[in-house]
C-alpha cells in the first residue's frame, strides 16, 4: 500500500527532477529577462486572486482559457470584476509582456490525433496555413519537448523522467500566426507561447503544478 509519505517523497523526487531539467532553460532565459508567468485552475484564481486581493498577486494581464473541442476562448480577466461562472475546463494565465487575442481560437483540426504523441515519432502538421512539427523525447532522464515552425527549432526540457505527455490544445492564442501549446506532462500543465519563445532552449511560458499537499 502506498502512503501519504510515500506519495509526498515521491512528489517530492518528481519536483527535483523537474528543476533540475528546468535548469539549462532557466540559463538560456536568463540573458532575455523573461518572467515565467502564473496558470492556474478557475476555482484557485477566483478564491486568491479575485475572491481575496492579495499583495501576492496582479491584478492586471488576466485572461481567462476556456477549451472546447474545436477552439479555446481567450477572455480578459478583472479580478475585481470576475464573470459569474467558468465553462468546464477553464484556466486562468498570466505572462507578463504577452497579449492574447481575445474571442474563439481554431484549435488543430486533428487534434484527437496527437493528444498523446509517440514518443520519438515527429509529427508534421498545419495549424491554419501554418505548417509545425513536434516530437517528445522522454526516457528515465527526462521528458522534451521539440516544436519547430518558421524554419526554427525550439526545445523544453520539462524535467520529468519517462513521464506521459498529452497534447490538450494546439491554437494561435497571441495572433502571431504561429502554434500555441497547452501540455500535460505528468501531473504538470505548461502553457508555451510562440511570442515567448526563441530559438533553442525555453522555458515554459507558465506553469500550472500538481495541486493538494502532503
Amino acid at each position: 500500500m502506498t502512503t501519504p509519505q510515500t506519495r509526498c517523497a515521491r512528489a517530492l523526487i518528481q519536483l527535483a527532477l523537474l528543476w533540475a531539467g528546468a535548469l539549462l532553460a532557466a540559463s538560456a532565459w536568463a540573458a532575455g529577462l523573461h518572467e515565467e508567468g502564473y496558470l492556474l485552475e478557475a476555482e484557485v484564481w477566483r478564491s486568491e486572486v479575485a475572491g481575496a486581493p492579495s499583495a501576492d498577486w496582479p491584478v492586471d494581464g488576466w485572461y481567462r482559457l476556456s477549451l472546447a473541442d474545436r477552439a479555446v476562448e481567450v477572455r480578459k480577466a478583472q479580478p475585481s470584476n470576475p464573470e459569474d461562472a467558468d465553462p468546464d475546463n477553464s484556466f486562468y494565465v498570466r505572462v507578463p509582456g504577452a497579449r492574447l487575442k481575445e474571442g474563439l481560437r481554431p484549435k488543430y483540426r486533428y487534434s484527437h490525433l496527437i493528444l498523446q504523441p509517440a514518443v520519438g515519432k515527429q509529427y508534421e502538421l498545419m495549424l491554419g496555413k501554418t505548417p509545425f512539427s513536434l516530437i517528445v523525447d522522454s526516457d528515465e532522464h527526462g521528458t522534451q519537448l521539440g516544436i519547430g515552425y518558421g524554419g526554427e527549432t525550439y526545445l523544453y526540457p520539462l524535467g520529468l523522467p519517462a513521464a506521459a505527455t498529452l497534447i490538450h490544445a494546439v491554437a494561435d492564442l497571441d495572433a502571431d500566426a504561429m502554434p500555441d501549446f497547452l501540455v500535460e506532462v505528468g501531473d504538470e500543465l505548461v502553457l508555451l507561447l510562440s511570442t515567448r519563445a526563441t530559438p533553442g532552449t525555453n522555458m515554459p511560458s507558465a506553469r500550472l503544478m500538481a495541486m493538494g499537499g502532503c
